[in-house]
């Protein structure tokens, strides 16, 4: 059977305002640090330059981190569909999330608002989601 030529698909376009986007922004808090100018730091991340974070102890990483139980390249934070994707590296000594009283040793975790993470024994981060939605102006 053939399909006329006269045959139209409609096809709803989202206008600008039921668009979601997904992550802007990213914060990050050292909330334990072997090293006491660590605790309460924060550094914040724009999404849309930076697309992939990497942490751990190398001076190359984007968050380097002064801890002798975190790997040299321990972590990494990309940015998947309206999530974040956090990726331990193999690192020598874990990386953690916060789950419930407890830390639970990942491989791979994904996010959208807010986790706690610890990278090793010492390091403890909480990862806060900034997201921006059209309507929000």
């Amino acid at each position: 059977m053939a399909f006329g030529v006269d045959e139209t698909r409609r096809v709803e376009i989202p206008s600008s305002e039921t668009i979601r986007r997904g992550p802007t922004r990213l914060e990050l808090t050292f909330v334990e640090s072997p090293r006491d100018f660590m605790k309460d730091f924060k550094v914040v991340f724009d999404l849309s330059i930076i697309r992939e974070i990497t942490l751990g102890r190398s001076p190359e990483n984007v968050v380097v981190i002064p801890d002798p139980t975190v790997s040299r390249k321990h972590v990494v934070i990309t940015v998947v569909g309206n999530e974040l994707l956090i990726k331990d590296l193999n690192s020598t000594n874990g990386t953690y999330v916060l789950d419930g009283n407890e830390f639970k040793r990942i491989s791979e975790y994904r996010f959208s608002n807010e986790t706690v993470i610890r990278l090793g024994y010492y390091t403890v981060i909480r990862l806060s989601v900034i997201s921006e939605s059209s309507d929000s102006g």
